[in-house]
């Protein structure tokens, strides 16, 4: 079995196209990493004030800086591994010719590719969980006693409504356009900037499309306020059309995950609805990662978004990969994106 070290594989990782994730890809598109574990991270609420006036002959009036909140983090550890032993890869392997005469070793560099590429995905869909905690609640809380585990942070996440029962969107009261103007209209009174885009899950959207204060919307304009036009992105992405008066986009977003309780859940929790801006309002801040490794008698600390590692049971005959990221979602302004829950909850 062929051996790379950390370096190698590192440099293997950092020319790969990554991952596509829609939540972070649109929201939390800046990268950075870290020489430590522990970061500091700021987060601030925007408070729009005009200039003092200053009568003549005077200096001038302090203009006194925004607050924000810092909060030191241990950043969260992810490292799945994979486990390559002899009998993978002296007998053939899925969809290979029966009279394949690739040697161990081929295989070995193959398998080892596909476990990277596997080991990566759980990374980045693990980070696409953090992102959609982060966007839907506004923190991130992972506690796990028996592995010691305690990861907790607090963004102060307040631009949020359940709307009652009398306006779920469901309702003959309702009217969705209205709520989504109202919550538009926060985000730009606190931070200036507008969201363009309106992300719902399917049982949103189905109440959003048959809503009658919509439906009356388009007939009575013409459709030229309320454009809906629906058109498939990805199988998990939907354009449903647009509300041309304040530039937003609406999307149905489907995309499930298998939870820590092993079972399955909509990335969108049901009955919310997300407005935010897709030229981004966050960041992925990345801790580093430190190991030892074989051959070398002190640790070794890397600053990197991913880190390999690899190592031998030479009694065995077993080989281990592992992948380690240590990624924390972080907003620029907490006050710029918007929640609402449009439907009784389940």
């Amino acid at each position: 079995m062929n051996s790379y070290d950390t370096r190698e594989m590192l440099a293997a990782i950092e020319l790969r196209n990554p991952m596509k994730t829609f939540f972070a890809d649109t929201f939390f598109k800046v990268h950075r990493t870290h020489i430590a574990e522990k970061i500091e991270v700021d987060v601030k609420k925007s408070r729009r004030r005009l200039a003092p006036f200053v009568a003549p002959r005077k200096g001038g009036k302090v203009l006194t800086r925004d607050g924000f909140k810092t909060n030191s983090i241990t950043t969260p550890k992810l490292a799945p591994e994979r486990i390559m032993t002899v009998d993978d890869i002296v007998k053939r392997g899925l969809g290979e010719n029966l009279y394949s005469k690739k040697t161990p070793a081929e295989r070995a560099d193959e398998l080892l590719a596909e476990d990277l590429r596997e080991l990566e995905k759980s990374i980045a869909d693990r980070t696409e969980w953090l992102v959609r905690e982060v966007l839907f609640k506004g923190k991130i809380n992972v506690v796990v006693p028996k592995d010691g585990i305690d990861v907790s942070v607090d963004f102060g996440f307040e631009n949020k409504e359940v709307l009652s029962s009398e306006l779920f969107w469901s309702a003959a009261a309702s009217n969705p356009v209205k709520d989504l103007k109202e919550w538009r209209r926060t985000v730009i009174k606190q931070t200036g900037t507008a969201p363009n885009i309106c992300i719902m899950g399917s049982e949103s959207a189905d109440a959003f499309m048959s809503n009658t204060a919509v439906t009356k919307a388009m007939d009575l304009r013409n459709m030229k306020n309320i454009v809906i036009e629906p058109r498939v992105v990805n199988p998990a992405l939907t354009f449903l059309g647009r509300i041309t008066e304040i530039d937003l986009d609406i999307y149905s977003y489907d995309e499930w995950f298998i939870n820590d309780e092993e079972e399955e859940e909509p990335m969108i929790p049901y009955g919310h609805v997300l407005l935010a801006n897709n030229g981004g309002i966050g960041s992925i801040e990345y801790g580093a990662v430190t190991q030892i490794e074989s051959g070398s008698l002190n640790p070794v600390t890397y600053e990197a978004e991913i880190v390999p590692k690899q190592w031998v049971n030479i009694n065995d005959n077993i080989k281990m990969i592992r992948l380690t990221s240590r990624p924390v979602p972080m907003p620029f302004d907490v006050s710029s994106w918007y929640v609402g829950v449009v439907l009784a909850e389940n």
